[in-house]
């Protein structure tokens, strides 16, 4: 009976006519394909595009992005913004510095485009008492009323002297007996001494008239924050892979420049989708750089190994590159643009291209070790070896291919160019590198001790079957306890390296109720409609809370008007009269 083996392999030798032809064509097929790789560059170097809007890796068809698109056209405020966090030790520095900070930025409408001052707006600067509880209201005109005396007395003289008048007069008021007084004077004068400590001491301080009226005055620990919020839009261009660094860049200068920084008091930080894109794209280009960088330093190294002659590993590493040349210029040719998750398919052609390579070079050597010469080493090279890697081929391309029918369109597209990439590797193996081992020198075939250890090493398995399969066995029983502990994280901000600034901001905000990332936004048809549907929502167990364009419009608002106009009543006397000049020199000395 004729063995398998000797059946005729009509694939097998169709490959090795092939590979032959092209040893014999050797210098027209260099030829061809150099001018292939010519014109994929300059496809490369003209169309090459890289598209970094995340939310463009999803399909436009699935309902979510038809939403958030209407959501985007309704309120086009709301996206590709820059969230300017402005934190200080104080509410008062804090509101210096971002309503300063905003003054500077609208000058430069160029870079960062329009800029939003939620507690800055002239609106909420107005009318911001209506936005309080009526009982908290009620508390702070209480304790502006009975300090009238004392904020008169600083009005008209705001001043160093005007400060030891009215401290005066507190002074005098606790003497009097009056131990109600709305400024407390132990945590005030504390204050005071604090602030002339730190300025003594070369420190940055600063008294805080709101946390003294509010009673805080002595709460001066460095753990407490006050924030203010800047909400920016600026110009991003989706086709760099740094779309918001001109703006990011800009403000953070600018901050330096103005002196909002910790030696002054002064934090200022950024987060937001921008941002988070901004600084996740540029974190990308540095791993995709390292990882290619990394995975051809490996491989020059594995063929080095391997071949042990610089012409082999020359042959392999020429067949590589023009192979990723050639797919990379597929990619734009039949999609147009690569996006954050289809670029990473230089890495994944490296590591399976060079496996062609490898097989179809050891066994070349073989053949020649034998002493077959060249031509016929190679044509023997293809009959053995083309049926397998073209399966090889294809199996790793249908793997790939796997991901065109998701709506995930990043992970499709790298699906459709990594596959496509396995049938060009394919091809340049089988094509250019017969052609290259026929112009390159002569290599030295195969010695006898690199075939001596592997044969040593499967003489050492054989025999051994049972032993191997019972302990890949006990591994896999292993493993397999460690399933139940298996747990899958959904939130996508843990995908974010928690080193870059916006997301280790965004990690501190995370805790504020009000700014917290995990929302959906719903579109209604209208105001009545909103309400509604808040109501149903706020019902179910899974809401924490639920906001619409109503809570906009203050409640209880004639009580709160009320209570103003009374507070006006007790203030506009004290605040009326123009302010003292301040003291002269000689006056200050004595």
């Amino acid at each position: 009976m004729q063995r398998q083996q000797d059946i005729p392999n009509w694939y097998g030798r169709a490959v090795g006519s092939w590979v032959a032809a092209m040893y014999r064509w050797a210098a027209g097929v260099l030829i061809v394909a150099l001018c292939v790789t010519v014109g994929a560059v300059y496809v490369l170097a003209t169309q090459l595009q890289i598209n970094t809007d995340n939310e463009d890796m999803l399909s436009a068809d699935l309902p979510f992005r038809q939403d958030s698109k209407a959501i985007d056209d309704a309120f086009p405020q709301f996206s590709d913004n820059l969230l300017v966090v402005v934190e200080a030790g104080s509410a008062d520095l804090a509101d210096d510095a971002a309503l300063a900070l905003a003054a500077r930025l609208r000058q430069t409408t160029a870079v960062f485009g329009s800029v939003y001052d939620p507690a800055g707006d002239p609106f909420f600067r107005r009318n911001g008492l209506l936005y309080m509880d009526l009982e908290d209201l009620e508390g702070l005109a209480d304790r502006l009323a009975e300090a009238q005396p004392f904020l008169a007395a600083l009005w008209r003289d705001q001043s160093l002297r005007g400060l030891a008048a009215m401290l005066e007069l507190v002074i005098d008021a606790v003497l009097d007996g009056q131990a109600d007084t709305p400024i407390a004077i132990a945590p005030f004068l504390n204050a005071i001494a604090d602030v002339a400590a730190a300025q003594r001491d070369g420190r940055f301080a600063e008294l805080s008239w709101q946390q003294i009226m509010q009673g805080q005055a002595g709460d001066n620990t460095p753990t407490i924050r006050h924030r203010r919020f800047l909400v920016i839009q600026p110009r991003i261009d989706f086709e760099s892979l740094r779309p918001a660094d001109d703006a990011m860049s800009a403000l953070r200068s600018l901050a330096i420049e103005m002196h909002l920084t910790p030696e002054r008091g002064v934090r200022v930080r950024l987060t937001g989708s921008a941002a988070l894109n901004h600084e996740e794209l540029s974190s990308v280009e540095q791993g995709m750089e390292w990882a290619g960088l990394i995975s051809l330093m490996l491989v020059l190294i594995l063929l080095t190994l391997a071949f042990r002659s610089w012409v082999l590993v020359l042959a392999a590493l020429v067949v590589l590159v023009v192979g990723l040349i050639w797919t990379a210029a597929f990619a734009l040719l039949a999609i147009g643009t690569f996006n954050l998750i289809s670029v990473a398919f230089s890495v994944l052609f490296i590591g399976l291209s060079v496996d062609f390579a490898i097989h179809f070079i050891l066994r070349f050597r073989e053949s020649c070790a034998a002493g077959t010469v060249p031509a016929d080493a190679l044509r023997e090279s293809g009959e053995q070896l083309g049926g397998a890697l073209s399966l090889c081929a294809v199996c790793a391309a249908l793997a790939f291919y796997g991901f065109l029918p998701t709506d995930y369109r990043g992970l499709a597209e790298l699906g459709l160019i990594a596959g496509t990439g396995m049938f060009v590797a394919l091809f340049a193996n089988l094509t250019l590198l017969p052609a290259l081992l026929a112009i390159l020198p002569a290599t030295a075939p195969a010695r006898s001790d690199e075939v001596a250890w592997t044969q040593a090493l499967a003489a050492r398995v054989r025999g051994r079957e049972g032993t191997v399969l019972w302990g890949a066995l006990a591994a896999a029983l292993v493993s397999a306890m460690f399933l139940p502990k298996t747990t899958f994280d959904f939130d996508p901000l843990n995908l974010k390296d928690p080193e870059t600034e916006s997301v280790a901001t965004l990690m501190d905000l995370i805790d504020d109720p009000n700014v917290g990332p995990y929302a959906i936004s719903i579109l209604a048809r209208d105001f009545v409609a909103a309400d509604a549907l808040s109501q149903r929502l706020e019902a179910l167990p899974e809401v924490a809370s639920v906001e619409t364009i109503s809570a906009y419009v203050p409640a209880d608002q004639e009580q709160k008007l009320d209570v103003i106009a009374d507070l006006g009543l007790f203030l506009a006397p004290a605040l009326g009269a123009p302010p003292m000049a301040a003291p002269t020199d000689a006056e200050r000395h004595d």
